[in-house]
């Protein structure tokens, strides 16, 4: 019984580091919705004249919808700057590239880290329009916002599925689960070795 309750704390004092990621779809929004300040904790905003919108082409990406950028009132274009500003600083950001037609570094996109430039990453396509591509910013803590640019892919990208952690609730570090199976596997050993 003792042992159950040591468990029990041990779950108590970390449970509290395990963090869900906030993933941002767009599949609740309808066609041609413009994409602002509809999901907590982040803003989406484009270069001057132009604008973020849903749009609805079945088979690409992860769903029926991802964003794309066209000129205010305009159908989408797909090739202007998608600018996300966290309202509190984000860890393990990622999202996912829809719709390439050319191979190669198809866009580019600045990362902000406490509110500073910190570096800009290559976005790649493969030249597959109908499978969407990775782009993995999670080796950045504590950015602040993003900024996609740079668009060469002749028909132009959408953008699906952003995930990111609130630094608040930043995932677990590796020790701190490393410490807690440690010390599980020494009660198990304790009460097996008094049962014997």
């Amino acid at each position: 019984m003792r042992q159950l309750k040591l468990i029990i704390t041990a779950f108590v004092l970390i449970a509290p580091s395990f963090a869900f990621a906030d993933l941002i779809t767009f599949e609740g929004l309808a066609n041609q919705t413009v994409v602002t300040n509809q999901f907590a904790g982040v803003e989406f905003s484009a270069n001057s004249g132009f604008e973020n919108q849903v749009t609805t082409q079945p088979g690409i990406g992860f769903g029926d919808n991802f964003i794309c950028t066209a000129a205010i009132g305009s159908a989408i274009n797909c090739t202007q700057e998608t600018i996300l500003t966290f309202s509190s600083l984000v860890n393990g950001l990622s999202f996912w590239q829809v719709g390439d037609n050319a191979s190669g570094v198809v866009a580019l996109v600045d990362v902000f880290v406490n509110g500073a430039f910190s570096a800009t990453v290559d976005i790649f396509g493969f030249s597959d329009f109908s499978t969407p591509n990775l782009v993995d910013l999670s080796a950045f803590n504590d950015v602040s916002s993003i900024r996609i640019y740079d668009v060469t892919d002749p028909g132009g990208l959408g953008w699906d599925n952003f995930e990111f952690f609130p630094e608040a609730e930043s995932v677990p570090e590796p020790g701190t689960l490393a410490l807690l199976g440690i010390g599980l596997l020494g009660i198990g050993a304790t009460r097996r070795r008094r049962k014997v």
